[in-house]
C-alpha cells in the first residue's frame, strides 16, 4: 500500500519558499541525487553523506514543504521523487539552472572547519 504524504501545491509556493529549500549544501546534494536516480529510498538520497537519520528527515521536510520534492510511503519504506515537472511549469529554469551549479555551491569538505 502506497500512502503519500501531503504536499504543498506548487501554485501556492513562492520563489523564496523554493529558494530557502535550496539554501543548503545537504539538500543541493539530496537534489542533484534525486535528479540522477529518479523516485528512490530516501536512505539512498542521503547514504554517502554521513547525515543522520534525524536530520534527513529534517532536509527530506525542508524540500517536501518547499514543493521541491514528493515522499511516499511504501510498507516500512520512504520514497521520495523530485517535482521536477511541476516546478520547471511554476518556475521555468530554475531546477536546471540549480542544478547545473550545484558543484560550484558545494563546499571544500576538506578545509578545517571554523567556529
Amino acid at each position: 500500500m502506497t500512502r503519500d504524504q501531503l504536499h504543498p501545491d506548487l501554485d501556492q509556493i513562492s520563489m523564496a519558499q523554493v529558494l530557502h529549500g535550496f539554501a543548503d549544501p545537504a539538500r543541493l546534494h539530496m537534489v542533484k541525487t534525486m535528479y540522477e536516480l529518479g523516485e528512490c529510498q530516501c536512505s539512498l538520497v542521503y547514504a554517502d553523506l554521513g547525515l543522520s537519520k534525524s536530520n534527513a528527515s529534517h532536509h527530506f521536510r525542508v524540500l517536501r514543504e518547499s514543493g521541491i520534492l514528493r515522499r511516499s510511503q511504501r510498507g516500512s519504506q520512504q520514497y521520495a521523487a523530485l517535482r521536477a515537472e511541476e516546478l520547471e511549469q511554476r518556475f521555468p529554469g530554475l531546477l536546471a539552472s540549480v542544478l547545473s551549479n550545484i558543484d560550484v555551491a558545494e563546499p571544500d569538505r576538506s578545509a578545517p572547519r571554523t567556529q
